[in-house]
């Protein structure tokens, strides 16, 4: 057994300084009343302690892999998955902090949420235990729901919150009763023991069917993989738009990142099992995602369903992924991993950058219809071409970060001769771009603006919402440029990412670098 030692403990440095971070939060929202409590400190805190705790994972990039207090993995994939949480939840306390802490009560609790959730994150996807994976990913499912129901007094919030609870409850109950096959057919625990336990007796093979089918249950809800994905548009819609950012990007790269581990270390000798599982997950959830999303008039609920398409897309990576037995696989460019990997990333600056866009607009229109992005391009040039920039990552088109990212899992399809599954992708990528178009459509050629606000600013004699200038906040404003920049950066192929990306997904899959 592992002995606890200082060394064990610099490898958790990062949830440390979140746990720190989160603590300081606590305690002095219990030691401040409520009526000097603007949240403004709180919110610098958070802020602080994410950019901080990025040191570390830094640090931790030149690093062996190896194994910390005995279930937390330390290696290149989980430091890769971390910063990008990281980096995500900064993004999204840096643009929407100042909105939460208009808009609910009791800011010190948010912010120590926001804290405590980014943990449960940050362990999940490092995480070599069932018992630990379940537990981080239970946290991280418990303040979530906290999270998206957090505006008491918006009712759209609370029924938001309650459907999010009773989809998760019974999606982790079956995702623990698929983990208790896995430990009852195996003995153990430990994802790499119950790869050699399933390895060494084939006979167990009756059980990975059923067991898979479960375990993707609860984690196909937390990646909102159809046809487990009934919770997102209205979850998405109803939380609060920095919530739903978060729960798009980060939320969903801890989903993906527990499929991987579980997948490949834990049922890696029985993936003639579970890829055509996630073949047919992969279809089904990028068809139904963008045929729905076609019917949508809330720009909001357009990109929740997006978002469920797009969760089509990455799963094309895990389908595609390539195994040691399948060549000199050290030169392959496309293993499929790297491309979830790298599709991930993008998606991150892509999505939180949509996002932050849509709650601009409800503020200024206090809705997030069609018709609230009416001639956007003359309110406010940046929000419309940050937007559009945004939109074009969405759809893959190429010098955008979408476009990496689905060149990359599209190519990993290809080289594995799926060209059944790339050409269905294809087809919804054209999809998309149609409702993808649409809302460029009403940003740059609207005819007139019907939202919440055109009443009150007709009322007021002062004009149209169409032609009424729209204010945007500074730390929108630097969400936005950081996002634009890191999408347009991501899509002109920079090495540094791919190359951490193909060194991380080799060292899962025991290429060696």
């Amino acid at each position: 057994m592992n002995a606890i030692s200082v060394t064990s403990l610099g490898s958790l440095m990062p949830e440390i300084i979140l746990l720190i971070g989160g603590l300081l939060i606590l305690i002095l929202d219990t030691a401040m009343s409520e009526e000097n409590d603007s949240g403004r400190g709180y919110m610098a805190i958070a802020v602080v302690f994410l950019l901080a705790a990025i040191v570390p994972v830094y640090l931790l990039l030149n690093t062996k892999p190896h194994t910390a207090l005995m279930v937390v993995d330390v290696d290149p994939f989980a430091v890769f998955m971390k910063f990008t949480i990281y980096i995500g939840m900064a993004l999204v306390a840096i643009t929407g902090g100042s909105f939460m802490n208009q808009h609910v009560k009791g800011r010190g609790e948010f912010w120590t949420l926001f804290m405590f959730v980014t943990i449960a994150m940050s362990l999940a996807v490092s995480a070599n235990n069932l018992i630990l994976l379940f537990l981080s990913i239970e946290f991280l499912s418990i303040t979530s729901y906290l999270l998206v129901g957090f505006i008491r007094e918006d009712q759209r919030s609370s029924e938001a919150g309650v459907k999010y609870f009773l989809y998760g409850s019974v999606a982790s109950s079956i995702m623990l009763y698929g983990m208790s096959m896995l430990y009852g057919a195996t003995g153990s625990l430990m994802l790499v023991d119950i790869g050699k336990g399933f390895a060494a007796n084939k006979d167990l093979g009756t059980l990975v069917l059923p067991a898979v089918l479960l375990v993707l249950v609860g984690l196909g809800f937390k990646t909102s993989l159809a046809p487990f994905h009934q919770w997102a548009p209205d979850t998405y819609e109803g939380a609060p738009t920095p919530v739903t950012a978060y729960l798009s990007t980060a939320s969903k790269t801890v989903g993906f990142a527990v499929i991987v581990r579980v997948l490949l270390i834990g049922l890696g000798s029985f993936s003639h099992e579970w890829v055509p599982i996630l073949a047919g997950l992969s279809i089904f959830t990028m068809t139904v995602g963008n045929l729905v999303a076609l019917r949508q008039t809330s720009v909001k609920r357009t990109l929740a369903y997006s978002s469920v398409a797009q969760a089509g897309y990455i799963l094309m990576g895990l389908v595609a992924v390539v195994s040691s037995t399948q060549g000199d696989l050290k030169t392959l460019a496309m293993n499929g991993l790297n491309g979830l990997m790298i599709y991930l990333f993008a998606y991150l600056f892509t999505n939180v950058g949509a996002f932050m866009v849509v709650m601009a607009v409800e503020a200024f229109t206090g809705g997030s219809d069609i018709s609230a992005f009416e001639n956007l391009s003359r309110r406010s040039p940046a929000l419309a071409w940050s937007m559009f920039i945004f939109l074009l990552s969405l759809t893959g088109i190429p010098l955008t970060g979408g476009f990496m990212g689905k060149f990359f899992v599209f190519g990993a399809a290809v080289q594995h001769q799926y060209y059944w599954l790339t050409a269905i992708a294809l087809i919804n990528t054209g999809i998309a771009g149609f409702y993808y178009l649409n809302i460029i459509r009403a940003m740059f050629f609207g005819t007139s603006g019907i939202g919440t606000y055109a009443g009150e600013v007709a009322a007021s004699g002062e004009g149209t919402v169409a032609t009424s200038a729209m204010s945007i906040s500074i730390p929108i404003q630097i969400g936005l440029v950081i996002c634009v920049i890191a999408t347009v950066w991501i899509g002109l192929y920079p090495p540094s990412v791919i190359e951490w990306a193909n060194n991380a997904s080799r060292t899962l899959l025991g290429l060696g670098s």
